[in-house]
Formats: C-alpha cells, sequence, structure tokens
C-alpha cells in the first residue's frame, strides 16, 4: 500500500508539473506575441538608417515575466493619539455694532404752483326792493274803539293803489296788510281819543312779508256813546229821583202839595244824574282811511 501512495503522490506531482508548464507556455507565447507586435509597431515608427539583413536563423522570444500576485496590505493597529487638554477660555462678550449712520435724505424743494382760477359763479339776479320810505294808503276793514278794543287785536286792511319799486317789484293793489293795535286812549269822555297801530305783515299771492314801517290814521275818530247792559238803567235813574224827591216833599210841606212839588224835584234830579253818567268812546270806522310809511325795505 506505501509504494501505491508514493507513486500516486508522484503521478500528482508530474501532472501538475505539466499542467503549470502548458499554462506557462501559453502565456509565454502570447507575451512574445505582444512584444513582438510592440517592437514592429517602435520598428515601424522610426526611420530605417541601414538596409536590413536577413539571417536564416530564428530569433528566440524573450521570455516575459510572470506578473507578480499582489499581495494585500497588512492592517496596522490603529494608535489613540491622547488629545491635549485645552484651556478653557470664557466666551467674547457680544458687542453691539454701532448705530448705523443715517443719510441725511434732502427732501426735493416743493414748486409752488399756480393756484386754479376759481369759477366765476354766476350772476345772482337783483332783487326787487320796496324802498324805504315808501308810502301807500290803505282801508281798515273793521270797526275799532277805544274801550271796546284792547292792545294785541287785529285787523285786516287793504291796498288802495299798487305800488312798485326796483327791479320789477309791485306790490298789487287790493294786496291784504294785517294790523294790530298797539294801543287806544279813550281821552275826556270820548273827547281826544286815540288809537295806534302797528304792522304785522303784508300778503302778496299767498306770500307772507315782513314789513316794518309807521301807521297814521287819516280818518278822524268818531264820538260814540257806550252802550250800556241795562237798558232800563237811565228810566230807573228818573223814577228812582221823583221817589227820593216825593219822600222829600213829604217831609218839608206835611200836605199834598208838598209832595208833588217833591216829586216833580226829584224827577229833574234824577234826570241830571242819569245824564251825568253817560260814556263815551272814540271809534274809527271800517272802511277809514289809514297810512303807511316804510322804515326799511321790503325785499321780493
Amino acid at each position: 500500500m506505501a509504494k501505491y501512495r508514493v507513486v500516486g503522490r508522484w503521478v500528482s506531482l508530474a501532472a501538475a508539473m505539466t499542467f503549470a508548464a502548458a499554462c506557462g507556455d501559453r502565456a509565454a507565447q502570447k507575451a512574445a506575441a505582444d512584444s513582438q507586435l510592440a517592437r514592429d509597431l517602435a520598428l515601424a515608427s522610426q526611420q530605417p538608417s541601414a538596409q536590413p539583413t536577413f539571417q536564416d536563423t530564428a530569433v528566440a522570444p524573450t521570455p516575459t515575466p510572470a506578473p507578480a500576485k499582489e499581495t494585500a496590505p497588512v492592517p496596522q493597529p490603529k494608535t489613540r493619539t491622547p488629545r491635549r487638554a485645552e484651556p478653557r477660555t470664557q466666551a467674547p462678550r457680544p458687542v453691539s455694532p454701532p448705530p448705523p449712520t443715517q443719510t441725511p435724505v434732502v427732501q426735493p424743494t416743493p414748486v409752488a404752483q399756480a393756484p386754479a382760477p376759481a369759477p366765476t359763479p354766476a350772476p345772482t339776479p337783483a332783487r326787487g326792493e320796496i324802498g324805504t320810505g315808501t308810502g301807500f294808503g290803505l282801508t281798515s276793514g273793521a270797526k275799532v274803539c277805544t274801550n271796546t278794543n284792547r292792545a294785541g287785536d287785529k285787523i285786516v286792511a287793504t291796498l288802495n293803489s299798487a305800488v312798485t319799486g326796483s327791479n320789477g317789484a309791485v306790490i298789487p293793489a287790493g294786496s291784504t296788510i294785517v294790523l294790530e293795535v298797539a294801543s287806544t286812549s279813550a281821552g275826556q269822555n270820548g273827547e281826544g281819543a286815540q288809537i295806534n297801530f302797528r304792522i304785522r305783515s303784508l300778503v302778496i299771492n299767498d306770500k307772507t312779508y315782513d314789513v316794518n314801517g309807521d301807521v297814521s290814521t287819516v280818518s278822524p275818530l268818531e264820538k260814540t256813546k257806550v252802550a250800556n247792559g241795562d237798558p232800563n238803567a237811565e228810566k230807573k235813574k228818573v223814577v228812582g229821583g221823583a221817589i227820593a224827591g216825593a219822600i222829600l216833599g213829604q217831609m218839608i210841606g206835611h200836605n199834598t202839595k208838598g209832595t208833588i212839588i217833591g216829586a216833580a224835584a226829584g224827577a229833574a234830579t234824577g234826570a241830571a244824574i242819569s245824564r251825568s253818567g253817560e260814556s263815551y268812546e272814540g271809534c274809527l270806522p271800517a272802511g277809514s282811511a289809514l297810512h303807511i310809511t316804510l322804515n326799511s325795505p321790503i325785499l321780493m
């Protein structure tokens, strides 16, 4: 058995050498072919300086050594370098940056522009006017008496004729003027009685105007007896006087004749008393003439 084992080893070794030789021949042939091709290319690029000589002997190719196997680098053990302790330094305090310098902004000088001309307003038409000092006549429409009427009572008067002013102002005839009793004075039992008026408004075509003027009475006031509330008052005064006279005559004469004389005297006395008790007032009848004078213009 040992003999067979030795023979087997030699056979294996011989086979391995043969395989290696075959591989080496193929590698050598390839290398020789590559080397010959490289030499031919190099010779072809050069200018031949002499005539080539032909030799009968073949040039043995120079064997190209097999490339050496690259060996993997052996890993070196890592060595840890001790870190040096650095001195601890304080963090620098933050320094605020300087304030930015502001460049003054130069404002452009405004150019004064001429104002646009204002539109010309349309001319206002001139208003009509009845000027100051204008006078015109009126006719009263109601009776006014000193004892019957009081201050504040109103009457209506009408314009006698048209009044013309400036800028087409016209007060038509028949226009209504409202008057107000300002004051009254009965005088001495109707003698010297007075009635004063003031103007409240002027009405033209349902439009009212304020009027400032003086009113005067053209027609004189009439002396009018004041009506008594008891129509038999005067008779009672006469009868009362006669009875009183008869009593007085009886007391004086103590007879019928004296009584008759006393009654007659008493009746006459009662009549005199009745006449002395009568009162009178001044009245401005309806339809009386009045006159107005303006103290300020009437704008229409």
